[in-house]
Parts: structure tokens; C-alpha cells; sequence
């Protein structure tokens, strides 16, 4: 029950962090933009100061220090408070964020004023009032940037939602009535299959009415993608030939749910079905570099050029994957005549929240 409880509320506080617009700034690719677009600052700065001709490196490396302390330590506080902030109302977060960020930059001011007395023979409000201005308007442009990254994405995963439930509405029909035909063909001469399939089959539709967004474990998804492919092996008997290339241990990833299943779904008919011998399904797991590879490689007729199924199922996989990963996933497929070949990666690092 405690455990019930424990992965609800953590579901949740996903859920809160994926709809907030302030993105997670605790991962080394946001720190390393952050530190390129401030020294791109600080030398436009420099620049507009003293001009090409008179321009100082001393200068350059001091307000350098400068801005990246304020930007660090900013960075560091709101990625800290980043929980906390996605509870409160929008705009209630950006004056938050806002005020921390010019306490930041006073602190910066105030310690820059006293750590460098060489520079400054008296404590120069002027300058300190400079840094709070500059500092507010850009960290304004950061946050409003921020803001509009996020509608942008919620706009774009709303669209893909629907994109999915369209296609998923018409995956189902297809698929369910020639289930259940194979089925009633088995109810009298095997029973005990006919009853394997129908909780195969309870199982597989468990799944799509999650809903697209649910994240389950690799090791789940393709224990579906075996129980549809036993569906689809009892319905076109000797026909059809699934291998499966797994190691002994799957790696512990969290995956979008039912990428596996249409894959599986073109393969069969857009691939096996269509041909009078049949034909084979080949599916691998291998690990390459910083990810894992899952292979789909299924026979077909040379020259098909439907082989690749519906484009729509093969880009939402696509955008899936980038939505929950990030960089470095994706899905690659290959028409080799008389094979066509999808191929899943999955990249081995913290997954984006």
C-alpha cells in the first residue's frame, strides 16, 4: 500500500515538473548553453563599452567572472527550487525567480565590491544599481523565453496525443475482430489456447487504454510485444517465424508505452501476411556505445513498398522517444528489398523529467 502510494505521488510530482515551464536546469548540457550565452553576452558587452580598438582583456575577464557567478549561482538556487516553484501559479513562480535572481546579483555585486577594493576605492551603488538592471532585463528575456519552449511543447505533445489516439483508434478494430475470429475457431478443438489468447489479447488492450503517456519498464514493453506476437503466431500458424535475441538481463529503462507493439503490428501485416510462404520476424537487443539497440527485422516481399506500414505510427514513435529521452533517441528504418529493417535507440542516461 506505503508503495502504492510512494509511486503515485511520484507520478504526480513528474507530471507537475513535465508541465512547468522553467525546464530542468541541473543536467551538464543546460549549464554548459548557459555558460556560451553569457561569455556571448559578456563579450557584446565589452564590446559596446570600449569598442574594437581599445578592447580589454582585463575588462572582458573581470565582467566575465562577473556574469558567470551571477548565472551559476542563479542556475544552482532555481534548479534547487524548481519542485517547490512548479506548485505555485505562474506568475507567482516568475517573481519568484525573478527576486532570487537579483538577490543573486546584488550578493555578486556587494562581494565583487569588497574581494576587489583594488579596483574600486569606494563601494560604487551606480555600478551595483547597473548590474541589478542589466540582470533583471535579461533574466526577464531568459524566463519569458522559458515560458514560450514550454507552451510550445505542450502544444506540440497535444497534438501528438491526438495523432496517437487517431491511429490507435484505427489499430484496434483490424486486429481485435480477426483475434477474436481465431479464437472462436479455437474454443472447441483447444480450449486452453482459445483462453491463453483472450488474456493475451486483455493484456494488449490493458495497455493501449492507459493512454499514450504512460512510461512503463523495457522489460514490460516487451513482454507485450511476445504476448501480441503470440496472438499473431496462433492466427497464421506455420506461416509466420518470431525470433527473439534477447540477453539474459534486460537493462533497467523506463520506456513509452506500445513503441514495440506497431512495430511489431507492420511487421506482421504489411510484411509476413501479405506473402503466400510467410515469412520471419527477427527481433534483437543489443547494447552499442551510450544506448540500446531494438532491432525489428521482418521478411517481405522484394520490391513492396508498403512494407514500411503507416509513416503516421513510425513518427510518433519518433516523437515519443524524443519527448521522454531527448537527444539521442530515435527510430531508424531501412527497406532492404527483401527485408525491412526498424530500428529503436535507446539512450542510457537520466531520462528528461
Amino acid at each position: 500500500m506505503d508503495e502504492c502510494v510512494t509511486d503515485s505521488q511520484t507520478r504526480s510530482r513528474e507530471q507537475l515538473l513535465e508541465g512547468f515551464f522553467l525546464p530542468d536546469l541541473c543536467n551538464t548540457r543546460a549549464v554548459l548553453i548557459l555558460l556560451i550565452v553569457s561569455e556571448a553576452l559578456v563579450l557584446a558587452l565589452t564590446l559596446i563599452e570600449t569598442g574594437i580598438g581599445d578592447f580589454s582583456w582585463m575588462r572582458f575577464g573581470i565582467v566575465s567572472l562577473f556574469v558567470q557567478w551571477v548565472a551559476l549561482v542563479s542556475v544552482a538556487v532555481l534548479c534547487q527550487l524548481r519542485s517547490l516553484l512548479a506548485r505555485v501559479p505562474v506568475w507567482a513562480a516568475t517573481l519568484i525567480a525573478m527576486l532570487l535572481i537579483q538577490l543573486v546579483t546584488l550578493g555578486v555585486s556587494l562581494l565583487g565590491e569588497t574581494a576587489l577594493p583594488r579596483f574600486q576605492a569606494q563601494l560604487d551603488w551606480l555600478w551595483v544599481a547597473r548590474n541589478q538592471l542589466v540582470s533583471a532585463i535579461f533574466s526577464a528575456m531568459a524566463l519569458r523565453y522559458f515560458y514560450v519552449q514550454s507552451q510550445w511543447r505542450l502544444q506540440t505533445q497535444a497534438e501528438l496525443r491526438s495523432r496517437l489516439a487517431a491511429l490507435q483508434a484505427n489499430i484496434r478494430p483490424h486486429f481485435f475482430f480477426n483475434t477474436l475470429n481465431t479464437v472462436a475457431s479455437l474454443i472447441i478443438i483447444d480450449p486452453d489456447k482459445a483462453e491463453q489468447m483472450l488474456l493475451e489479447l486483455a493484456q494488449l488492450f490493458r495497455a493501449v487504454l492507459k493512454g499514450a503517456e504512460e512510461i512503463t519498464t523495457l522489460e514490460e514493453e516487451i513482454k507485450l510485444g511476445q504476448g501480441y506476437l503470440d496472438i499473431e503466431q496462433t492466427r497464421l500458424g506455420e506461416r509466420m517465424t518470431v525470433v527473439w535475441d534477447l540477453p539474459h538481463s534486460l537493462p533497467a529503462l523506463r520506456v513509452p508505452q506500445l513503441i514495440l507493439q506497431p512495430l511489431l503490428e507492420n511487421a506482421v501485416y504489411h510484411g509476413i501476411q501479405p506473402s503466400i510462404q510467410g515469412g520471419e520476424i527477427h527481433i534483437s537487443l543489443t547494447s552499442e556505445k551510450a544506448a540500446w539497440q531494438l532491432l525489428i527485422r521482418n521478411s517481405k516481399e522484394p520490391g513492396d513498398s508498403d512494407a514500411g506500414g503507416n509513416r503516421i505510427a513510425l513518427q510518433n514513435i519518433r516523437s515519443r522517444l524524443d519527448a521522454h529521452f531527448g537527444e539521442g533517441a530515435g527510430l531508424e528504418v531501412a527497406d532492404l528489398d527483401t527485408y525491412f529493417e526498424a530500428r529503436i535507440i535507446l539512450p542510457v542516461r537520466e531520462e528528461r523529467r
